[in-house]
């Protein structure tokens, strides 16, 4: 092998080393900001919230650099970004990473869970701006996207009634 195509070879091997170690911390990130979204908000402390922000961002710059990324992270990423700002009360911060979500799932064509999700972000962000009429809309859109899954189904429902309790 000529010293060019070593150089190249190891420039590869780093390449994909770190694009997994983007993979990991990704899904650190998310699962950390998870611990911080279970909290009720009166029990999170203004530190908590700054960390539950830092981590959402994270897990969206993560997934951004992550081996075997898919759009469907990246809806994900701007969905969780989107929801720590509506846990936050900042409607115009979530409803920028909702609408984010939401045209990475319509240019992509993803649909089901994701779908529902989007509509979802978008519901919590309208209902912390005040907007209910619109964030009731929004989960009515939600509620019609058909779920193939179970589980899935289950999950969505449970998170749209939360949700409705904003609106």
């Amino acid at each position: 092998m000529s010293d060019t195509a070593a150089a190249h070879n190891s420039v590869s091997s780093e390449a994909a080393a770190a694009a997994e170690q983007h993979r990991r911390q990704a899904i650190d990130a998310n699962n950390g900001t998870w611990d911080w979204l279970g909290k009720p908000a009166g029990e999170r402390t203004t530190s908590d919230d700054e960390a539950m922000t830092a981590s959402a961002y994270s897990a969206l710059h993560h997934w951004r650099r992550a081996a075997r990324s898919t759009p469907v992270n990246e809806a994900r990423a701007q969905w969780l970004v989107a929801r720590v700002w509506a846990a936050r009360g900042n409607g115009a911060l979530a409803l920028e990473h909702a609408d984010r979500c939401a045209a990475v799932v319509t240019a992509e064509g993803l649909a089901d869970f994701d779908l529902a999700y989007a509509h979802e972000a978008r519901a919590r962000a309208l209902a912390c701006l005040g907007r209910r009429d619109e964030a009731r809309a929004e989960l009515l859109l939600a509620r019609a996207v058909p779920i193939a899954d179970d589980e899935d189904r289950a999950l969505v429902e449970s998170d749209l009634a939360d949700a409705e309790s904003c609106c």
